[in-house]
């Protein structure tokens, strides 16, 4: 073996180790020994649905949702169709209003525009978790 040949391999080895205990390192979560803290590594279930509710007036469709409980959330879109079937994202809602106990109240109103006419529409509620994972509530039908 030649002396350019033991370079390159010896070079080889010490990046590969290089990379291997970077990744191992950032791996690790710095924890204050003075405040315990839990890392979660794996992802929970979103949230569990209290209630959705819909509420027509003359000027506005308002959809209001509870929680019962959440864990990981990290938010919602609220989706509208025309045919139960292709939903668009109309609003992203970020957080929502404190509760007791665990869950959370939401609102999202939007003009009436959508329901007009007899107009048949579908919500439904896409929450994504602080992991990227997403899950759909049931599908509200108004009017």
């Amino acid at each position: 073996m030649n002396f350019l040949t033991s370079i390159v391999k010896k070079l080889t080895f010490v990046i590969i180790a290089t990379f291997f205990c970077a990744k191992a390192a950032s791996a690790f979560t710095l924890v204050n020994s003075e405040k315990p803290t839990t890392v979660t590594t794996e992802p929970a279930n979103g949230a569990v649905y209290k209630s959705i509710i819909v509420t027509i007036t003359h000027k506005s469709v308002i959809l209001d949702w509870s929680t019962a409980s959440e864990a990981s959330n990290g938010y919602f879109e609220v989706e509208r169709s025309t045919n139960a079937t292709n939903f668009k994202t109309i609003a992203l809602v970020l957080d929502g209003f404190a509760t007791e106990g665990t869950g959370k109240k939401y609102a999202f109103k939007e003009d009436a525009a959508s329901v007009r006419n007899g107009r048949t529409v579908y919500y439904r509620l896409k929450q994504f978790d602080a992991y990227g994972n997403v899950s759909y509530s049931e599908i509200v039908k108004v009017p």
